[in-house]
């Protein structure tokens, strides 16, 4: 499922931690990653524009580590007024199957939000994309930070409403559990949910668990009620290293949009996300 990676750079000191996190997708099943870094333009030049071999450097020089960890890298470097838009074209041409950018906002004054270019890439990606969480090293230090992808399939936290949207990050999960110590799959009724629905989920949670069983992977059911935010606490109370859920809403069309819980899940998870959409058969 995972086997090119397209990697969001923006060239800040806070993006070794980001890059120290890439390594470790090689666990995944991806062989191949593009370091890609977009000069925002708008009406005037960019700061960078004109230095773009400067930037495809500094970016081959970042790339010896991830090549020495066994992957296979390449580096682009372009222009344009819209860089989240540029980076998913960058990921089309090089056929890529996930995407990964780092959630670090630009303020450190305040909770760290998603930024806006990893907003935007969420929320317009077809592709699966792997939001790793930034964190200030020390308070204070606005451009220090520290990585929270350690060993990200140590326990997967699969979050799914059981609907057909969330089938991607069913499919994604059961991809990973192979590679991952422990798969858990977390649904989270309403408070007035009735018995049929309980066991409607109780069922689909067996064929779950069956299918990640089957590929020799590890997993465990959580059904319970209460509101979107219990995936927050469950993920932080259980030590869970990633969080699968799927990109879809109540208004959810074509997977073009992010729905409120995936995007709540993202804002404020505190570790790594994968958001997957609906595949299209």
């Amino acid at each position: 499922m995972f086997s090119k990676a397209l990697v969001g750079v923006d060239l800040s000191p806070a993006e070794a931690s980001l890059l120290s996190c890439l390594p470790d997708l090689a666990r995944w099943g991806v062989e191949a990653v593009t370091l890609a870094h977009v000069i925002e333009i708008g009406y005037g030049q960019g700061a960078g524009f004109g230095h773009e071999d400067d930037y495809r450097a500094w970016l081959e020089e970042r790339a010896a580590p991830l090549r020495a960890a066994g992957l296979a890298v390449d580096v682009a470097v372009t222009a344009s007024g819209v860089p989240a838009d540029e980076l998913l074209a960058i990921a089309a041409a090089r056929k890529a199957d996930l995407v990964v950018v780092g959630s670090r906002s630009r303020n450190f004054l305040r909770e760290i939000f998603l930024g806006s270019v990893a907003r935007e890439i969420i929320r317009k990606s077809a592709l699966p994309v792997l939001i790793e969480r930034l964190e200030p090293a020390a308070a204070g230090q606005a451009e220090t930070c520290a990585a929270v992808c350690s060993r990200a399939l140590q326990r997967v936290l699969l979050a799914t409403d059981l609907s057909p949207q969330s089938r991607g990050a069913e499919e994604a999960a059961v991809w990973l559990a192979s590679r991952a110590a422990q798969v858990d799959c977390l649904t989270v009724l309403a408070p007035d949910a009735d018995t049929d629905e309980r066991e409607a989920a109780a069922t689909q949670h067996r064929a779950l668990l069956q299918r990640i069983e089957a590929t020799g992977g590890r997993a465990a059911s959580r059904i319970e009620t209460g509101d979107p935010d219990a995936i927050i606490s469950r993920a932080g109370e259980d030590g869970y290293s990633l969080i699968v859920v799927g990109k879809h809403g109540r208004n959810w069309i074509d997977s073009k949009i992010i729905g409120s819980t995936a995007d709540h899940v993202c804002e404020i998870a505190r570790r790594p996300v994968l958001m997957v959409p609906l595949q299209k058969e």
